[in-house]
Protein backbone atom coordinates (compact mmCIF):
# COMPACT_ATOMS: atom_id res chain seq x y z
CA UNK A 1 0.00 0.00 0.00
CA UNK A 2 1.34 3.69 -0.85
CA UNK A 3 2.49 5.59 2.15
CA UNK A 4 0.42 8.14 1.56
CA UNK A 5 -2.59 6.26 1.43
CA UNK A 6 -1.46 4.24 4.88
CA UNK A 7 -1.31 7.50 6.25
CA UNK A 8 -4.54 8.94 5.39
CA UNK A 9 -6.16 5.43 6.78
CA UNK A 10 -4.28 6.31 9.92
CA UNK A 11 -5.40 9.50 10.14
CA UNK A 12 -9.32 8.55 10.10
CA UNK A 13 -8.91 5.64 11.82
CA UNK A 14 -7.11 7.85 14.66
CA UNK A 15 -10.46 10.35 14.34
CA UNK A 16 -12.62 7.49 14.78
CA UNK A 17 -10.94 6.36 18.09
CA UNK A 18 -10.76 10.02 19.33
CA UNK A 19 -14.56 9.99 19.28
CA UNK A 20 -14.72 6.16 20.49
CA UNK A 21 -12.16 7.42 23.62
CA UNK A 22 -14.48 10.25 24.07
CA UNK A 23 -17.72 8.73 24.45
CA UNK A 24 -16.10 5.68 26.63
CA UNK A 25 -15.01 8.70 28.88
CA UNK A 26 -18.28 10.56 28.78
CA UNK A 27 -20.11 7.08 29.53
CA UNK A 28 -17.72 5.25 32.08
CA UNK A 29 -18.11 8.98 34.08
CA UNK A 30 -14.36 10.13 33.72
CA UNK A 31 -14.58 13.80 33.18
CA UNK A 32 -17.88 13.34 34.12
CA UNK A 33 -20.22 15.99 33.82
CA UNK A 34 -21.67 17.26 36.94
CA UNK A 35 -25.47 16.45 36.86
CA UNK A 36 -27.77 19.73 37.25
CA UNK A 37 -29.00 19.92 40.93
CA UNK A 38 -32.72 18.86 42.38
CA UNK A 39 -34.64 22.14 42.87
CA UNK A 40 -35.34 23.13 45.94
CA UNK A 41 -37.06 26.07 48.15
CA UNK A 42 -35.63 27.88 50.91
CA UNK A 43 -37.82 30.59 53.11
CA UNK A 44 -36.34 33.55 53.89
CA UNK A 45 -37.42 36.02 56.56
CA UNK A 46 -37.38 39.29 56.38
CA UNK A 47 -38.10 43.02 57.80
CA UNK A 48 -41.21 43.98 56.02
CA UNK A 49 -40.56 47.29 55.54
CA UNK A 50 -37.27 45.92 53.17
CA UNK A 51 -39.69 43.50 50.88
CA UNK A 52 -39.08 45.54 47.59
CA UNK A 53 -35.04 45.46 48.00
CA UNK A 54 -35.00 41.67 48.76
CA UNK A 55 -37.75 40.76 45.71
CA UNK A 56 -34.94 41.89 43.25
CA UNK A 57 -32.32 40.37 44.69
CA UNK A 58 -34.10 37.24 45.16
CA UNK A 59 -34.70 37.28 41.17
CA UNK A 60 -31.15 38.39 40.68
CA UNK A 61 -29.98 34.87 42.90
CA UNK A 62 -32.23 32.46 40.81
CA UNK A 63 -30.51 34.28 37.82
CA UNK A 64 -27.03 32.55 38.41
CA UNK A 65 -28.70 29.67 40.35
CA UNK A 66 -31.68 28.52 38.89
CA UNK A 67 -32.22 25.13 40.94
CA UNK A 68 -32.85 27.67 44.02
CA UNK A 69 -35.72 29.55 44.49
CA UNK A 70 -36.18 31.80 47.63
CA UNK A 71 -40.07 32.22 49.23
CA UNK A 72 -39.60 35.43 50.76
CA UNK A 73 -41.84 36.30 54.11
CA UNK A 74 -42.09 39.19 56.63
CA UNK A 75 -43.89 37.10 59.17
CA UNK A 76 -41.82 35.02 62.30
CA UNK A 77 -42.16 32.13 60.46
CA UNK A 78 -41.57 28.84 62.36
CA UNK A 79 -40.17 26.93 59.13
CA UNK A 80 -37.71 29.69 58.05
CA UNK A 81 -34.64 28.16 56.12
CA UNK A 82 -32.56 32.24 56.73
CA UNK A 83 -33.61 34.81 58.36
CA UNK A 84 -32.07 38.16 60.10
CA UNK A 85 -32.37 39.25 63.09
CA UNK A 86 -30.13 41.37 65.62
CA UNK A 87 -27.31 39.80 67.85
CA UNK A 88 -29.14 40.80 70.61
CA UNK A 89 -31.09 37.74 69.73
CA UNK A 90 -28.38 35.26 69.69
CA UNK A 91 -28.69 34.32 73.48
CA UNK A 92 -32.27 32.67 72.99
CA UNK A 93 -31.41 31.12 69.06
CA UNK A 94 -28.69 28.68 69.90
CA UNK A 95 -30.12 25.86 69.49
CA UNK A 96 -32.48 27.05 66.42
CA UNK A 97 -29.29 28.23 64.07
CA UNK A 98 -26.15 26.55 62.89
CA UNK A 99 -22.86 27.71 63.19
CA UNK A 100 -21.22 28.96 59.85
CA UNK A 101 -18.33 28.19 60.52
CA UNK A 102 -17.83 25.11 58.51
CA UNK A 103 -19.40 27.16 55.39
CA UNK A 104 -16.86 29.99 55.81
CA UNK A 105 -14.22 27.83 55.77
CA UNK A 106 -14.98 25.54 53.01
CA UNK A 107 -15.95 29.16 50.67
CA UNK A 108 -12.76 30.38 49.28
CA UNK A 109 -14.71 33.28 47.82
CA UNK A 110 -15.59 34.28 51.47
CA UNK A 111 -13.33 37.06 52.78
CA UNK A 112 -14.04 37.66 56.53
CA UNK A 113 -11.44 40.12 56.77
CA UNK A 114 -13.29 42.54 54.76
CA UNK A 115 -15.88 42.68 57.53
CA UNK A 116 -15.59 45.95 59.11
CA UNK A 117 -13.65 45.61 62.97
CA UNK A 118 -15.97 44.34 65.78
CA UNK A 119 -18.90 43.04 63.04
CA UNK A 120 -18.21 39.62 62.54
CA UNK A 121 -17.73 39.41 66.49
CA UNK A 122 -20.70 40.93 67.39
CA UNK A 123 -22.38 37.52 66.37
CA UNK A 124 -19.58 35.26 67.94
CA UNK A 125 -20.01 32.70 70.95
CA UNK A 126 -17.73 30.33 71.90
CA UNK A 127 -15.37 30.29 69.07
CA UNK A 128 -18.22 30.03 66.28
CA UNK A 129 -19.90 32.04 64.11
CA UNK A 130 -23.62 31.79 64.57
CA UNK A 131 -24.43 34.73 61.67
CA UNK A 132 -22.76 36.61 58.66
CA UNK A 133 -23.39 40.92 59.47
CA UNK A 134 -25.73 42.17 56.83
CA UNK A 135 -25.82 45.79 58.08
CA UNK A 136 -24.52 48.34 60.40
CA UNK A 137 -26.73 51.13 61.39
CA UNK A 138 -25.18 54.16 63.14
CA UNK A 139 -25.92 57.74 64.30
CA UNK A 140 -25.00 60.48 62.36
CA UNK A 141 -26.02 64.33 63.09
CA UNK A 142 -28.40 65.72 60.62
CA UNK A 143 -28.75 69.53 59.53
CA UNK A 144 -31.08 72.32 58.43
CA UNK A 145 -29.53 73.74 55.39
CA UNK A 146 -32.05 76.14 54.78
CA UNK A 147 -31.53 77.31 58.40
CA UNK A 148 -28.17 77.45 58.02
CA UNK A 149 -27.95 79.50 54.88
CA UNK A 150 -30.84 81.91 56.30
CA UNK A 151 -28.80 82.66 59.61
CA UNK A 152 -25.22 82.63 57.95
CA UNK A 153 -23.88 79.77 60.02
CA UNK A 154 -21.15 77.34 58.16
CA UNK A 155 -22.00 73.99 57.20
CA UNK A 156 -20.98 71.20 60.17
CA UNK A 157 -18.13 69.53 59.05
CA UNK A 158 -15.48 66.49 59.54
CA UNK A 159 -14.00 66.81 62.54
CA UNK A 160 -16.01 69.29 64.44
CA UNK A 161 -16.39 69.47 67.92
CA UNK A 162 -18.71 69.47 70.82
CA UNK A 163 -17.67 73.78 71.13
CA UNK A 164 -18.43 73.98 67.45
CA UNK A 165 -21.62 72.06 67.99
CA UNK A 166 -22.69 74.78 70.97
CA UNK A 167 -21.26 77.77 69.04
CA UNK A 168 -23.72 76.78 65.56
CA UNK A 169 -26.33 75.81 68.38
CA UNK A 170 -26.26 79.30 69.43
CA UNK A 171 -26.05 81.07 66.11
CA UNK A 172 -29.37 79.28 64.98
CA UNK A 173 -31.36 79.92 67.97
CA UNK A 174 -34.21 82.78 67.30
CA UNK A 175 -36.51 83.00 70.14
CA UNK A 176 -39.26 85.10 68.39
CA UNK A 177 -39.14 82.54 65.43
CA UNK A 178 -39.27 79.46 68.11
CA UNK A 179 -35.84 78.30 66.03
CA UNK A 180 -33.73 75.93 68.34
CA UNK A 181 -30.70 75.19 67.20
CA UNK A 182 -30.69 71.67 68.34
CA UNK A 183 -33.65 68.51 69.55
CA UNK A 184 -33.32 65.99 70.87
CA UNK A 185 -35.18 63.29 69.64
CA UNK A 186 -33.98 60.60 71.68
CA UNK A 187 -32.28 62.08 75.04
CA UNK A 188 -31.14 58.72 76.33
CA UNK A 189 -29.13 57.96 73.28
CA UNK A 190 -27.69 61.27 72.64
CA UNK A 191 -26.93 61.83 76.32
CA UNK A 192 -25.11 58.42 76.11
CA UNK A 193 -23.43 60.26 72.91
CA UNK A 194 -22.12 62.84 74.51
CA UNK A 195 -20.71 60.95 77.78
CA UNK A 196 -19.01 58.85 75.60
CA UNK A 197 -17.64 61.54 73.57
CA UNK A 198 -16.26 63.52 76.43
CA UNK A 199 -14.31 60.47 77.53
CA UNK A 200 -17.02 59.58 80.40
CA UNK A 201 -18.68 55.86 80.58
CA UNK A 202 -22.43 54.38 81.99
CA UNK A 203 -20.29 50.71 81.33
CA UNK A 204 -16.74 49.86 81.48
CA UNK A 205 -16.72 48.59 78.03
CA UNK A 206 -19.65 49.04 75.69
CA UNK A 207 -18.90 46.19 74.11
CA UNK A 208 -17.97 43.73 76.98
CA UNK A 209 -19.79 45.46 80.02
CA UNK A 210 -18.63 44.45 83.17
CA UNK A 211 -19.68 47.01 85.66
CA UNK A 212 -21.76 50.22 85.51
CA UNK A 213 -19.67 53.45 86.14
CA UNK A 214 -22.47 55.88 86.39
CA UNK A 215 -20.63 58.45 88.70
CA UNK A 216 -17.71 58.81 87.04
CA UNK A 217 -16.57 62.75 87.24
CA UNK A 218 -16.09 62.74 82.97
CA UNK A 219 -19.83 61.40 82.66
CA UNK A 220 -21.12 63.79 85.26
CA UNK A 221 -19.58 66.26 83.61
CA UNK A 222 -20.76 65.61 80.37
CA UNK A 223 -24.10 65.27 81.79
CA UNK A 224 -23.88 69.39 83.18
CA UNK A 225 -23.50 70.25 79.66
CA UNK A 226 -25.97 68.44 77.96
CA UNK A 227 -28.71 69.99 80.23
CA UNK A 228 -27.06 73.06 80.12
CA UNK A 229 -28.14 72.86 76.22
CA UNK A 230 -31.74 73.37 77.63
CA UNK A 231 -31.20 74.98 80.40
CA UNK A 232 -28.25 77.17 80.36
CA UNK A 233 -28.19 78.20 76.63
CA UNK A 234 -31.80 77.32 75.62
CA UNK A 235 -30.61 76.05 72.39
CA UNK A 236 -33.05 72.93 72.71
CA UNK A 237 -36.70 73.52 73.61
CA UNK A 238 -37.76 72.74 77.59
CA UNK A 239 -40.90 71.34 77.57
CA UNK A 240 -42.81 74.41 78.27
CA UNK A 241 -41.56 75.39 74.71
CA UNK A 242 -41.96 72.37 73.08
CA UNK A 243 -45.83 72.91 73.29
CA UNK A 244 -45.72 76.05 71.42
CA UNK A 245 -48.05 75.54 68.77
CA UNK A 246 -45.26 77.14 66.53
CA UNK A 247 -42.81 74.01 67.32
CA UNK A 248 -45.54 71.47 66.55
CA UNK A 249 -45.41 70.01 70.39
CA UNK A 250 -43.18 67.24 70.01
CA UNK A 251 -39.42 66.96 68.84
CA UNK A 252 -40.07 65.36 65.06
CA UNK A 253 -42.89 67.99 64.34
CA UNK A 254 -40.06 71.22 65.09
CA UNK A 255 -38.08 68.70 62.84
CA UNK A 256 -40.11 68.53 60.31
CA UNK A 257 -42.02 72.48 60.26
CA UNK A 258 -38.27 73.39 59.83
CA UNK A 259 -37.77 74.84 63.34
CA UNK A 260 -34.46 72.91 64.67
CA UNK A 261 -31.22 73.62 63.07
CA UNK A 262 -29.10 70.15 64.37
CA UNK A 263 -30.72 66.84 65.19
CA UNK A 264 -29.03 63.31 66.07
CA UNK A 265 -30.58 60.28 64.35
CA UNK A 266 -30.07 57.33 62.69
CA UNK A 267 -28.47 56.53 59.43
CA UNK A 268 -31.59 54.78 57.96
CA UNK A 269 -34.07 58.00 58.50
CA UNK A 270 -32.26 60.04 56.18
CA UNK A 271 -34.83 61.94 54.33
CA UNK A 272 -37.89 61.15 56.87
CA UNK A 273 -40.08 59.35 54.02
CA UNK A 274 -43.05 58.76 56.42
CA UNK A 275 -42.66 54.49 55.87
CA UNK A 276 -44.55 52.33 58.37
CA UNK A 277 -41.25 51.85 60.97
CA UNK A 278 -40.62 55.47 61.07
CA UNK A 279 -41.22 57.96 63.38
CA UNK A 280 -41.84 60.73 60.85
CA UNK A 281 -44.51 61.50 59.32
CA UNK A 282 -43.27 62.18 55.92
CA UNK A 283 -40.41 62.94 54.12
CA UNK A 284 -38.28 66.22 55.15
CA UNK A 285 -39.23 69.29 53.54
CA UNK A 286 -36.17 70.99 54.24
CA UNK A 287 -32.79 70.69 52.32
CA UNK A 288 -31.01 68.53 54.86
CA UNK A 289 -27.40 67.66 55.53
CA UNK A 290 -25.74 65.48 56.85
CA UNK A 291 -22.64 65.30 59.29
CA UNK A 292 -20.43 62.89 61.77
CA UNK A 293 -20.85 63.14 65.28
CA UNK A 294 -18.98 66.12 66.29
CA UNK A 295 -16.12 65.02 68.47
CA UNK A 296 -14.72 66.21 72.11
CA UNK A 297 -11.99 63.82 73.95
CA UNK A 298 -12.85 60.95 71.79
CA UNK A 299 -14.79 60.03 68.24
CA UNK A 300 -17.24 57.76 69.19
CA UNK A 301 -20.01 56.62 67.11
CA UNK A 302 -23.09 54.24 68.50
CA UNK A 303 -23.87 51.84 66.34
CA UNK A 304 -25.89 48.54 66.04
CA UNK A 305 -25.93 45.71 63.43
CA UNK A 306 -28.23 43.02 62.21
CA UNK A 307 -27.32 39.37 60.47
CA UNK A 308 -28.27 36.72 58.59
CA UNK A 309 -28.43 33.68 60.21
CA UNK A 310 -29.36 29.64 59.63
CA UNK A 311 -32.14 27.61 60.89
CA UNK A 312 -30.56 24.09 62.22
CA UNK A 313 -33.90 22.75 60.58
CA UNK A 314 -33.50 23.24 57.57
CA UNK A 315 -32.96 20.51 55.07
CA UNK A 316 -30.72 22.66 52.73
CA UNK A 317 -27.91 24.12 54.45
CA UNK A 318 -26.08 24.44 51.15
CA UNK A 319 -28.47 26.29 49.01
CA UNK A 320 -29.14 29.00 52.51
CA UNK A 321 -25.72 28.99 52.14
CA UNK A 322 -25.45 29.93 48.82
CA UNK A 323 -28.08 32.65 49.43
CA UNK A 324 -26.39 34.49 53.10
CA UNK A 325 -23.18 34.47 50.59
CA UNK A 326 -24.96 36.24 48.24
CA UNK A 327 -26.50 38.87 50.10
CA UNK A 328 -23.58 39.70 52.56
CA UNK A 329 -22.31 41.37 48.86
CA UNK A 330 -24.92 43.86 48.49
CA UNK A 331 -25.20 46.94 49.35
CA UNK A 332 -28.37 47.64 51.69
CA UNK A 333 -30.91 49.98 50.61
CA UNK A 334 -30.98 52.38 54.03
CA UNK A 335 -28.23 51.11 56.04
CA UNK A 336 -24.56 50.63 55.58
CA UNK A 337 -22.75 47.45 54.45
CA UNK A 338 -20.74 45.95 56.46
CA UNK A 339 -18.39 45.05 54.08
CA UNK A 340 -15.29 47.88 53.92
CA UNK A 341 -15.31 47.06 50.02
CA UNK A 342 -18.75 47.76 49.46
CA UNK A 343 -18.95 51.05 51.29
CA UNK A 344 -15.36 52.38 49.62
CA UNK A 345 -16.88 51.15 46.02
CA UNK A 346 -18.12 54.00 43.36
CA UNK A 347 -21.38 51.82 43.63
CA UNK A 348 -22.18 53.24 47.04
CA UNK A 349 -21.46 56.58 46.83
CA UNK A 350 -23.95 56.64 43.65
CA UNK A 351 -26.99 55.20 45.48
CA UNK A 352 -25.90 57.69 48.65
CA UNK A 353 -24.50 60.29 47.25
CA UNK A 354 -20.87 61.70 48.16
CA UNK A 355 -21.75 63.51 51.60
CA UNK A 356 -23.54 60.60 52.80
CA UNK A 357 -20.79 57.78 51.28
CA UNK A 358 -18.00 60.35 52.89
CA UNK A 359 -19.93 60.38 56.34
CA UNK A 360 -20.02 57.13 56.62
CA UNK A 361 -16.73 55.96 56.00
CA UNK A 362 -15.29 58.73 58.65
CA UNK A 363 -17.97 57.24 60.63
CA UNK A 364 -17.23 53.73 60.84
CA UNK A 365 -14.37 54.11 61.65
CA UNK A 366 -14.75 55.21 65.31
CA UNK A 367 -18.12 52.74 64.95
CA UNK A 368 -18.66 51.76 68.46
CA UNK A 369 -21.13 48.47 68.22
CA UNK A 370 -23.61 47.77 70.89
CA UNK A 371 -23.19 44.80 72.45
CA UNK A 372 -25.68 41.95 73.04
CA UNK A 373 -24.19 41.79 76.68
CA UNK A 374 -25.53 45.17 77.53
CA UNK A 375 -29.33 43.25 77.75
CA UNK A 376 -27.66 41.72 80.94
CA UNK A 377 -27.69 44.82 82.18
CA UNK A 378 -31.16 45.95 81.52
CA UNK A 379 -31.82 46.81 85.30
CA UNK A 380 -28.68 49.63 85.22
CA UNK A 381 -29.72 50.32 82.08
CA UNK A 382 -33.27 51.41 83.77
CA UNK A 383 -32.10 53.06 86.68
CA UNK A 384 -29.44 55.50 84.46
CA UNK A 385 -32.70 56.00 82.22
CA UNK A 386 -34.33 57.32 85.31
CA UNK A 387 -31.78 59.36 86.48
CA UNK A 388 -31.42 60.79 83.17
CA UNK A 389 -35.04 62.28 83.42
CA UNK A 390 -34.47 63.75 86.71
CA UNK A 391 -31.48 65.64 85.37
CA UNK A 392 -32.84 66.74 82.47
CA UNK A 393 -36.31 67.68 84.63
CA UNK A 394 -34.56 69.65 86.72
CA UNK A 395 -35.05 67.80 89.98
CA UNK A 396 -31.40 66.40 90.47
CA UNK A 397 -28.11 67.70 89.74
CA UNK A 398 -26.01 65.50 87.62
CA UNK A 399 -23.40 64.60 90.70
CA UNK A 400 -27.06 64.31 92.87
CA UNK A 401 -28.51 61.70 89.77
CA UNK A 402 -25.72 59.61 89.04
CA UNK A 403 -24.42 59.26 92.54
CA UNK A 404 -27.51 57.98 93.50
CA UNK A 405 -28.01 55.54 90.34
CA UNK A 406 -24.21 54.31 91.09
CA UNK A 407 -25.34 53.03 94.59
CA UNK A 408 -28.52 51.73 93.23
CA UNK A 409 -26.88 49.68 90.47
CA UNK A 410 -24.12 48.39 92.69
CA UNK A 411 -27.58 47.40 95.42
CA UNK A 412 -29.51 45.39 92.50
CA UNK A 413 -26.99 44.05 90.23
CA UNK A 414 -27.02 43.44 86.61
Amino acid sequence: MPRNHLRARLGRLGLAWTIVCLLVISLSGCGQVTPTPEPVTIRFVHFGVDADYYQTLAQEFNASYPYITVELRDDDADDADVFINSPFALGGLRDEVLSLDPFIEQDESFDRSDFYPGTVELFTREGETWAVPAAVNMMVTYFNQDLFDQYNVPYPEAGWTLDDFLNKALALRDPEASVFGYAPLDPFLDALLFIYQHGGWIFDDLRNPTRTAFDDPLTVEALEWYVGLTHEHNVAPTQDQLYDKAFGQTMESGVYLGKVGMWIEWLSERGGGGGVESRWPGEWKMRWGMAPLPRDAQQATLAFANGYFMSSQTPYPDACWKWIAFLSGQIPRSAVPARRSLVESTAYEQLVGREVGAVVRVSMEDAVLLSPRIVEFDQALGIFGQALNSIISGRSTPEEAMTQAQREAERTGP
